[in-house]
């Protein structure tokens, strides 16, 4: 794909505030715009019962959704980090359950995006078994914050929430399909797939388009896409296949570093992607956790939860937002 994407990782799936990272997506128009493959928003879930929850993390929220409400240590973080793994990674777990363990899994990586100084505390402490998927995604935000950190020209949040309308992303056995039939024509493994569309726009929860013109689940520059594929790129199956046949020409799957940053040249995007694909090359199972993952919004007015439910035909004002809607500020 060929894009300019919005990385909104404002703390998120594993970046804190402010940071690109692995978590939080912005969407097809995050934060900090990087050129790429087509538009990809940056890259950011549902519920039914408590999620899981040990020493130090509760969740609630008026619109029944999962939201961490208590900030634990580095043994609570670590302890909620590796139930939340424990639950997803269970495939005898209910739907639901996984659902809010995947919320609260990317709630809590958020929340340790903002307290840094926990990380490796953290990882030290985490269930061995979680360890190696959670610490791919805390070195990619650690990569990130280090990139903003050096940075002498950061841009400025933008005041504005954006033109998105949040939708429920197609079910979890719909999309390992899309991504295992664009595996068999190109070669290019399914996880590679997942892990880009979750990146762009949250396995599609995010419908508009990116300030740079890149539209669909897969965030395609027009014209990008009228030299590279073929169908519909607002179709979740065509946009699916249509990033695998981008990734293809690009180098993948003989060299998917290179390919992904043809798909966006941006370092920090690649380290995420790469860091969701290692994940769920692993461990396939984690698929079910982070399709739950809901969608993140930077703004001057602080970080914004976009609800399915959201849809604005026009930029509107982050602060009169939050100010009528309290639940979503993250």
């Amino acid at each position: 794909m060929i894009r300019r994407c919005h990385l909104v990782l404002v703390a998120a799936l594993a970046l804190g505030t402010g940071a690109c990272a692995p978590g939080d997506v912005e969407g097809p128009t995050p934060s900090s715009e990087i050129t790429g493959p087509g538009t990809p928003p940056t890259s950011s879930p549902p519920e039914a019962t408590e999620p899981p929850v040990s020493t130090g993390a509760a969740a609630e929220n008026a619109l029944g959704e999962a939201r961490l409400t208590a900030v634990p240590d580095a043994p609570g973080f670590a302890a909620d980090l590796s139930a939340a793994h424990t639950t997803i990674s269970d495939p005898a777990a209910p739907a639901e359950q996984v659902v809010l363990a995947g919320e609260h899994l990317q709630l809590l990586l958020r929340a340790l995006a903002d307290q840094p100084e926990l990380d490796e505390a953290v990882l030290a402490a985490l269930d061995p078994a979680a360890r190696p998927s959670i610490e791919r995604i805390v070195r990619a935000r650690q990569f990130l914050q280090a990139r903003n950190a050096a940075d002498t020209t950061p841009s400025e949040p933008p005041i504005e929430l954006p033109a998105w309308t949040i939708v429920e992303p197609e079910p979890v056995d719909t999309l390992l399909a899309h991504y295992a039939e664009a595996e068999a024509l190109t070669s290019i493994p399914w996880y590679w797939l997942a892990a880009i569309h979750l990146q762009e726009t949250r396995m599609g929860r995010i419908q508009g388009v990116s300030s740079a013109g890149a539209v669909g689940p897969m965030q395609f520059l027009p014209t990008t896409w009228a030299e590279c594929c073929t169908g519909d790129p607002l179709v979740t199956r065509d946009a699916i296949i249509g990033a695998a046949t981008y990734l293809a020409q690009s180098g993948g799957p003989a060299d998917m570093t290179a390919a992904v940053y043809q798909y966006n040249p941006n370092d920090g995007y690649v380290a995420v992607v790469t860091a969701y694909a290692e994940t769920l090359r692993d461990e396939p199972g984690l698929y079910r956790g982070l399709h739950a993952f809901q969608v993140f919004f930077g703004s001057a007015a602080g970080t914004v939860r976009l609800p399915v439910g959201y849809s604005q035909s026009k930029p509107i004002d982050a602060a009169a937002y939050l100010a009528a809607n309290a639940a979503d500020a993250a």
